[in-house]
C-alpha cells in the first residue's frame, strides 16, 4: 500500500492587518478611528476576513497546475481540487490579537490553527507569524532570532522566526519566516538585509550540521530580489531558491520579493511552487497598464482591496511504502493524508 503525504504550506505579506486600537508602546496611530487611515472595527472585520477567504483559496489548484508567475492568470477549472494550507507564514501583522481573530473567528475557524507570534522591536509593532494546522503538525519548537547591532542592542526591525515540528506524524520539518528591512532605507537598509541573510544561513547550517538531510523551508518578504547579493548568500549553504515569480508591483514593474528557498530534501520533493494569481486580488492598473495588487489603501484613500502582496505557496509530497499487512493481497490503494 502507497501512503501519499502532502504538505501544503503558504507565505503572504498581509500589508497591515492591524486592529482599529492605540498601543501606547508601538506607533500604530495611524491605524486607529481618529488616525491617518480612520482604521475602525468594521474595516477591521472586513480584511480580517478577506484575509481567511484569500487563504482557503490558496488551497485551490488546478490537477496540471505546476508552477505560476505574474504572467499567469491563475484560474480554476474544472479539475481543480483543494486541500487546507498546513503551514502559513505571514508578516506584517500587529499582534496577537489579530492573529486569534483570524484564526478562531473567520472562514479560517473550522480549520484548526495554532499561532506561533511574539511582538518584534519593530517600532510599528509589525511582526511575522506561523499558523499552523494543529491536527497535522505537531510543534516542537519555536525561536526568534532579533537582529543586533554590535554593541548587542536589538535592531529596530522584525525578527526571523523559527519552528520546527512533525507533520503527519511522520516527518520532522523546519520552517523559518522572514519580512527583512525594507529600501527606503537605503543603505543602511541594505546592510541589514545581508545581516539578516548571515543570521539565518547560521541557523540553517547549524540544523543541517546537526541532522544532514533535513527538511527546511525559508520563507518571507526579503525586499531584495532571488539576484541580490543578500538572498544569494543564502545559497552559499545549502539551500535553493525555488521562488515562482512576481508579487509586487512598484512603479509599473513587478518583482519577485517573497520567495521560498529549500534544502535539497524539500526540493527533491516538491510538487510545485506558484504565485497565487487569485483574480479578486487584482486590479486594472490604470497608470502603468495591465493589472495590479488590490491593496487597502492608496495614500489616504480607503479602497477596500486586502494587500500589496500576492501571496505564494508551495507543495511537498512524499510517497512512502508500508509492508503488506498478513493475509491481505497486494494493494494499489494511495490514501491521502493532509
Amino acid at each position: 500500500m502507497i501512503r501519499i503525504i502532502l504538505c501544503l504550506v503558504v507565505f503572504w505579506n498581509v500589508e497591515n492587518y492591524f486592529d482599529p486600537f492605540d498601543d501606547p508602546l508601538t506607533n500604530d496611530n495611524d491605524f486607529t478611528p481618529q488616525g491617518y487611515y480612520s482604521w475602525t472595527w468594521k474595516r477591521f472585520l472586513k480584511k480580517r476576513n478577506d484575509l481567511a477567504k484569500v487563504l482557503i483559496a490558496c488551497g485551490q489548484h488546478d490537477s496540471g497546475n505546476g508552477s505560476g508567475s505574474a504572467n499567469n492568470s491563475g484560474n480554476g477549472s474544472a479539475n481543480s481540487t483543494w486541500e487546507a494550507p498546513c503551514i502559513i507564514g505571514l508578516c506584517e501583522v500587529e499582534n496577537f490579537f489579530v492573529l486569534h481573530q483570524l484564526v478562531t473567528d473567520s472562514p479560517l475557524a473550522p480549520l484548526g490553527y495554532g499561532i506561533v507570534h511574539r511582538d518584534s522591536p519593530d517600532p510599528r509593532g509589525i511582526d511575522v507569524a506561523l499558523l499552523y494546522r494543529k491536527t497535522d503538525f505537531n510543534l516542537l519548537e519555536k525561536r526568534f532570532y532579533t537582529l543586533s547591532h554590535e554593541d548587542g542592542t536589538p535592531v529596530a526591525t522584525r525578527e526571523i522566526l523559527y519552528v520546527k515540528g512533525i507533520y503527519a506524524n511522520r516527518d520532522t520539518l523546519h520552517f523559518f519566516v522572514n519580512h527583512w528591512p525594507s529600501k527606503l532605507g537605503g543603505a543602511a537598509a541594505q546592510a541589514l538585509r545581508l545581516h539578516a541573510s548571515r543570521v539565518l544561513l547560521q541557523a540553517v547550517d547549524s540544523i543541517l550540521t546537526d541532522t544532514p538531510g533535513a527538511g527546511i523551508v525559508v520563507m518571507g518578504d526579503f525586499n531584495d530580489s532571488p539576484r541580490s547579493r543578500a538572498v544569494r548568500y543564502l545559497e552559499q549553504g545549502s539551500l535553493t531558491n525555488v521562488s515562482a515569480g512576481d508579487t509586487y508591483k512598484f512603479q509599473g514593474s513587478w518583482g519577485c520579493i517573497d520567495q521560498f528557498l529549500v534544502s535539497s530534501s524539500v526540493q527533491d520533493a516538491l510538487s510545485y511552487v506558484k504565485v497565487n494569481r487569485i483574480p479578486f486580488l487584482l486590479e486594472p492598473d490604470a497608470t502603468y497598464m495591465g493589472l495590479k495588487p488590490r491593496r487597502t489603501y492608496l495614500g489616504p484613500a480607503y479602497k477596500g482591496g486586502i494587500s500589496d502582496h500576492l501571496p505564494i505557496s508551495l507543495k511537498i509530497i512524499n510517497f512512502t511504502g508500508y509492508v503488506r499487512p498478513p493475509g491481505k493481497h497486494p494493494s494499489h490503494e494511495a490514501i491521502l493524508c493532509y
